[in-house]
């Protein structure tokens, strides 16, 4: 007959099978192996993320219509389906934000000339203004979060 010791589990509590070996809990589990990098990525990911939604707030921006303007800045008359994977944002969110920059005169929407299904989103001249501003926020920001120099 086995036992639950032979068979690898504690006893501790019966009925309930606990596996043994070192602990796997999320804050004192072991931290070695390609999770533990990922891990770390998506946390200070995460990190980045709210240093600057708390930068964008103070301008009336928020990371999603900045990472919006900023695909625009970089090439310009791109397609909702182009834009939503040049800033990783689900299809209805991404119309919010693209009706709220629109609202505020920061971009401007145009049908294709060759395709009239497809609509091209363009960065107007007062959202390009907008962006080189959210872009001299950022930078600030990320210099006051850096070391500091002595």
């Amino acid at each position: 007959m086995r036992t639950a010791a032979r068979a690898g589990r504690s006893t501790t509590d019966p009925g309930t099978a606990v596996p043994a070996g070192p602990p796997t809990d999320l804050f004192t589990g072991p931290s070695t192996g390609p999770s533990t990098d990922l891990r770390e990525s998506v946390l200070a990911g995460r990190r980045a993320a709210r240093r600057a939604a708390d930068v964008l707030a103070h301008a009336g921006c928020t990371v999603d219509e900045w990472l919006v303007l900023d695909a625009l800045g970089r090439r310009a008359g791109i397609t909702m389906s182009e834009l939503r994977a040049a800033t990783v944002t689900d299809k209805a969110t991404l119309g919010r934000r693209v009706d709220a920059l629109v609202t505020r005169a920061l971009v401007y929407r145009e049908v294709d000339a060759f395709d009239r299904r497809v609509i091209r989103v363009h960065l107007s001249s007062r959202g390009r203004d907008v962006l080189s501003g959210l872009a001299a926020l950022l930078t600030e920001g990320e210099q006051a979060d850096g070391p500091r120099d002595q």
